[in-house]
């Protein structure tokens, strides 16, 4: 394998120092569209909200800055990235406010407390079964909860239609498992556009 596609590979599943330099490099890239993301989530007070692969748990450390009464899940494929979020969001971890789990979210447990808001960023292209997973995260949500997923592509020769058709492509997947309200916002990137897509678990 070259080293251009390992460390492609890196980021799907981080794993050993090539993985450590992906979540650096995850956490510098991705901390505005974190914020944009968990922006467009409108969280409110008490939220319990779920991060779907949060990496370096950039994210993570947003909303306990900036939302303090929130509670947040995550989970994540990768025990560097498990790592890496559990020392960057420790002393939130300590007061209870964080939980972070290995593994896919088709392992999280139905019967534990219902989400108020999900979000995943760069995240969703890599699942395996997008639509599967969602439906799985849609039987986590409560009833009228918002789910934002955002991604900018990186991928060799991506430009802004590129962005577009992403978008797309996500309003369908959560179209087709089942959500409703589902809408889409393009934010102005270098070296290319990001988008966001939104939608609410009706019932």
């Amino acid at each position: 394998m070259s080293i251009r596609k390992n460390i492609s590979k890196q980021f799907e599943k981080p794993e050993g120092l090539l993985g450590k330099l992906a979540g650096k490099i995850m956490s510098n890239e991705n901390k505005e569209l974190n914020e944009w993301t968990i922006s467009a989530l409108q969280p409110g007070a008490n939220d319990r909200l779920l991060e779907v692969g949060y990496g370096p748990g950039v994210g993570i450390e947003y909303v306990c800055s900036n939302y303090p009464s929130c509670h947040i899940v995550g989970y994540d494929v990768s025990e560097v990235m498990k790592e890496q979020a559990e020392s960057r969001n420790e002393a939130f971890i300590k007061e209870g406010r964080v939980e972070l789990f290995e593994g896919p979210i088709t392992s999280a447990d139905e019967d534990a407390p219902k989400f108020d808001g999900v979000y995943t960023v760069n995240s969703i292209l890599i699942w395996k079964d997008p639509i599967g997973d969602l439906k799985k995260i849609k039987r986590l949500m409560k009833e009228k909860a918002r789910i934002a997923v955002t991604l900018q592509p990186h991928e060799k020769g991506a430009d802004d239609d590129t962005t577009k058709e992403i978008g797309t492509i996500i309003s369908l997947y959560l179209k087709e498992a089942g959500f409703s309200q589902i809408s889409d916002g393009i934010k102005n990137k270098k070296p290319v556009d990001a988008v966001i897509v939104t939608a609410i678990k009706e019932a």
